[in-house]
């Protein structure tokens, strides 16, 4: 293995950077790290278009993919199928004398690995395997709390819950397909055994964050089971007996998992299945309701509120590139300690773990508690976030409501809102019936006539019409209350809905204060990103905005102006001047959430009319 040194410039072979996995890796590796030289390495010509060095590579070539790989100081391995290329790649990487890091996902593959820790070991390489999202993440999950000894029985579920909107690369069915067997190898009485997949059993169905009901998982032969089986694991610091792992694959049942078991147990039909599962993948991350949201949840015994968990708006291919990038991470600044061998997260000492954990929570890439996110209001939309290197490529940076596409689950969680509303069940005790039904016709008629009254706005573009159709409505609804109950009590109660629908919504649109905070200058962070929304807002013509800066008492102060606000025009013309200031309430309401823990000072002047001045202050 090549020593690392401060001012060495690492060279870094990605093979299979040109893939899906690959790609995200190359990125998040090459945002945080100016010391390194990145290759590409595949089994095909390059295109010409590759933004990084690219070199070809035929593993069937032993001597001669040797001799390229000596000249690299680190391999990360993110090609595919596993089981059919890993082991020939590590043998090569052993051979060379060069270090690997792998995001293996089949358990195949990992028994192999680990069958060669000697060997890496007597050629002084060291092989971290299985770091990606699962294995990887679950794995660091799986040992924070199986190292607190939550369960005395050592007995542990995972329960991943995996998105549409993102299709997948070529060779992800294939780790799909090696668990979609009739017989299954898991881990239980601290061994692993196959048994007779049950497909549907009392721990099949799990209920989600934010999902209405509960999903279905199939039962996965995670890698892990081959580390937590082997004499190497330590019991007596992480003591597991059991680990359950079943995945949800939204938008493919339980039903088509197992007639593939029917027809595919030996394996031949994988190349044409892998094929139908890749095109069927990548026509469902068109659909308007591609789910975008993963979940990994890890918990002992049966009790899920005792257990931690990962969820957001990011990719399973997101995840396990954080992981490989903060291995990658680890190794650059030499705090991995292991001596040479082979490593999965259950092998790693106490000193590399750690590190690993840190350059995870740097990435933003942590867990909460389940209990915690259940009982927050604000964590239903989740907390992670891609590539959290900067501010600039935070979510929704430089965007406002009506530029990104909105997630498939809001017009589900806005339905929840207004039905738990104090406006819903204000209406409730006074209409039943078909009296309810005309009330909704009569609000659908103010609504059409408040679209027409605006058409000159609305017909500017289309957000100004989504824009239109959302306050025309809304006005139309908050009108037949205010004759209902009068402007007093029906602006309160509006208030009162609309900040709680726009937190819930805010907490999609923009990350959470702890994303904030784990930039490198949480105020300024806060400050751009709120000034990138403005500045689009006053692009769009939805405000005037100007933007002041000023260095006082060693301290900078920055004023935001907001004039000319669309919200309160619309509201204006169609009777409601009480409801102006609405969108600037809930603007504040989110800068009182997003600044908690930044050191940013804040004073919001609400002028009436949607105008405010505020000014940001910080050292």
């Amino acid at each position: 293995m090549t020593e690392k040194t401060d001012k060495k410039k690492f060279r870094i072979l990605v093979i299979g950077g040109s893939g899906e996995t690959g790609q995200i890796i190359l990125r998040y590796i090459d945002t945080r790290h100016d010391n390194v030289e990145l290759t590409v390495a595949g089994r095909h010509d390059p295109s010409g278009k590759e933004e990084y060095r690219y070199v070809r590579i035929n593993l069937d070539d032993f001597n001669g993919s040797v001799s390229l790989i000596r000249d690299f100081d680190l391999v990360i391995a993110a090609c595919g199928p596993m089981e059919r290329v890993l082991s020939c790649l590590q043998n090569v990487c052993i051979e060379a004398g060069v270090d690997v890091i792998d995001i293996n996902d089949s358990a195949t593959a990992a028994s192999e690995a680990l069958n060669k820790h000697a060997h890496a070991a007597g050629k002084n390489v060291r092989i971290y395997s299985g770091m990606g999202m699962s294995p990887g993440l679950t794995s660091v999950m799986l040992r924070t709390l199986a190292e607190k000894k939550l369960s005395a029985a050592g007995v542990y579920r995972a329960r991943i819950c995996m998105g549409t909107s993102y299709g997948g690369g070529r060779s992800s069915p294939y780790a799909m397909l090696d668990n979609l067997k009739n017989d299954i190898l898991v881990y239980q009485d601290s061994r692993a055994v196959k048994i007779k997949n049950p497909w549907r059993d009392d721990n099949s169905d799990f209920l989600f964050t934010g999902k209405r009901k509960k999903l279905t998982g199939v039962h996965y032969s995670t890698p892990e089971i081959y580390s937590l089986a082997s004499p190497r694991y330590p019991h007596d610091r992480a003591f597991v007996s059991s680990y359950d792992v079943r995945c949800t694959m939204e938008g493919f049942p339980v039903g088509a998992a197992r007639f593939i078991a029917g027809i595919n147990g030996s394996g031949r039909f994988d190349s044409v299945l892998a094929g139908m599962l890749y095109r069927s993948g990548q026509k469902m991350k068109r659909s308007p309701k591609a789910d975008p949201d993963n979940h990994i949840v890890i918990y002992p015994d049966n009790d899920d509120d005792r257990g931690i968990m990962l969820f957001g708006n990011v990719s399973s291919y997101d995840l396990t590139a954080a992981m490989a990038a903060a291995v990658t991470d680890c190794w650059i600044d030499g705090s991995l300690s292991e001596k040479p061998g082979v490593y999965s997260v259950e092998f790693l000492n106490d000193d590399s773990f750690a590190a690993v954990v840190r350059a995870l929570d740097r990435r933003n890439v942590f867990w909460k508690p389940v209990a915690e996110v259940r009982k927050s209001g604000w964590d239903q939309w989740g907390w992670l976030e891609r590539n959290a290197h900067d501010v600039s490529a935070l979510r929704h940076y430089g965007e406002n409501w009506y530029s990104v596409r909105i997630h498939p689950r809001m017009k589900n969680v806005q339905t929840d809102i207004l039905y738990a509303s104090s406006v819903w069940k204000e209406i409730r005790s006074r209409y039943k019936g078909m009296r309810l039904v005309f009330l909704g016709l009569k609000m659908m008629n103010r609504w059409r006539r408040s679209v027409s009254t605006l058409k000159d706005i609305g017909g500017k573009g289309p957000m100004h019409s989504a824009l239109v159709k959302d306050m025309g409505m809304f006005a139309s609804g908050y009108s037949l209350v205010r004759d209902m109950v009068g402007k007093d009590r029906a602006v309160g109660l509006y208030r009162e809905m609309f900040l709680t629908a726009g937190g819930s919504e805010m907490c999609w649109f923009m990350p959470r204060p702890e994303t904030f905070k784990r930039l490198p200058n949480p105020a300024e962070s806060v400050v751009s990103y709120f000034r990138a929304m403005m500045e689009k807002n006053d692009s769009c013509g939805f405000v005037s905005f100007k933007y002041g800066e000023e260095r006082k008492d060693g301290r900078t102060e920055i004023r935001f102006e907001i004039r000319n606000c669309i919200y309160a025009e619309l509201f204006k013309r169609l009777g409601c001047p009480e409801l102006c200031d609405l969108i600037r309430l809930e603007e504040k309401q989110e800068l009182a959430r997003i600044t908690d823990g930044t050191g940013l000072s804040y004073n919001c002047k609400l002028l009436g009319d949607g105008d405010a001045d505020i000014v940001f202050s910080f050292t």
